[in-house]
């Protein structure tokens, strides 16, 4: 018996840029952020201090890993003005995030081996509850429909093998940055001062390859005007019940692991977790059908909760 396919094409659209520069001290990295259209700004080290004369933008200073992803949570669900998020530098939150679990393990875990009276240090264990959290804010980032300019600090690369044999430069971050981000540019100045970026990864095609003198007009024409000034709208993200009800008829559908990846990508997403609410609607509809196309009775819907998050 032939049945219509679970899945609906999804509309084409513009992806917003989803942008990671790293690089030393003075590349430009901020600079570059501001020129942004309509920025709002995470500052967790100051770095905005000296250009509110130069530039148009908006900011906080945060401090902890919950401001941060409170000012996220913010600009996903409310209507506002901003075109660009900029987290400048990633390598703060993520310091901040470790400092803010360490602090509550200490108090919690009085009976770890990690626990040193005065301090806390990190079991095995520990980091999945860490990298919970880190992941979380990722998936909100890659959803929010604004533009998202990341930074992060530039260290010194290591080898593997060889004690303290230094081979190069990396960014100072978790290490799974690289892998998030649609695009990453390494900045850094030339012998001559100029400043240069170094195309590392680039999912749109747009930008310049290799080696290039980098300015935002140049970034601008790559990836277009329009498409970086376009406003934001609202997301609501994936619930948990909507994840429960999806999980429950992939399960008891016959969609193989490989297109179901295939599915969600035209969704712009590689988890489930990565959906909005409206396309998590969109595919539990078409999922439901499938199963009654073919006679078999769809799981009872779970009531959502009208507080969950958005």
């Amino acid at each position: 018996m032939t049945t219509s396919a679970p899945f609906m094409r999804a509309a084409a659209g513009e992806r917003r840029l989803k942008l990671f520069l790293w690089g030393d001290s003075g590349a430009g990295k901020t600079t570059l952020a501001l020129q942004f259209p309509s920025p709002a700004v995470i500052d967790l080290e100051g770095g905005t201090e000296h250009y509110g004369a130069d530039f148009t933008f908006d900011v906080l200073k945060a401090t902890t890993a919950d401001e941060i992803a409170a000012a996220v949570d913010w600009l996903l669900a409310n209507e506002h003005d901003f075109r660009t998020l900029v987290i400048d530098p990633i390598t703060v939150y993520w310091d901040a995030l470790q400092a803010k679990w360490s602090d509550i393990f200490l108090r919690r875990n009085k009976g770890s081996k990690g626990h040193r009276l005065e301090y806390y240090a990190f079991q095995a264990k520990d980091w999945m509850t860490i990298k919970a959290e880190w992941k979380e804010l990722v998936r909100k980032l890659i959803a929010l429909d604004m533009n998202v300019i990341v930074t992060a600090r530039q260290k010194v690369l290591y080898a593997d093998q060889g004690f303290m044999r230094a081979v190069g430069e990396t960014f100072d971050g978790e290490k799974s940055l690289p892998y998030l981000f649609d695009s990453i540019l390494r900045l850094y100045r030339d012998d001559s001062g100029r400043h240069m970026a170094e195309t590392l990864k680039d999912r749109s095609g747009k930008l310049p390859h290799g080696h290039f003198e980098v300015g935002y007009d140049r970034l601008e024409r790559a990836l277009g005007k329009e498409s970086l000034a376009r406003p934001a709208e609202t997301v609501r993200l994936v619930s948990e019940e909507q994840l429960v009800r999806l999980r429950i008829l992939i399960a008891e559908s016959d969609i193989i692991s490989r297109v179901l990846d295939e599915r969600l990508a035209a969704y712009g997403a590689s988890r489930l977790e990565d959906l909005s609410a409206e396309n998590a609607t969109l595919i539990i509809e078409k999922l439901e059908a499938a199963a009654r196309a073919k006679g078999t009775p769809a799981p009872t819907p779970v009531q959502e909760d009208s507080h969950a998050e958005s």
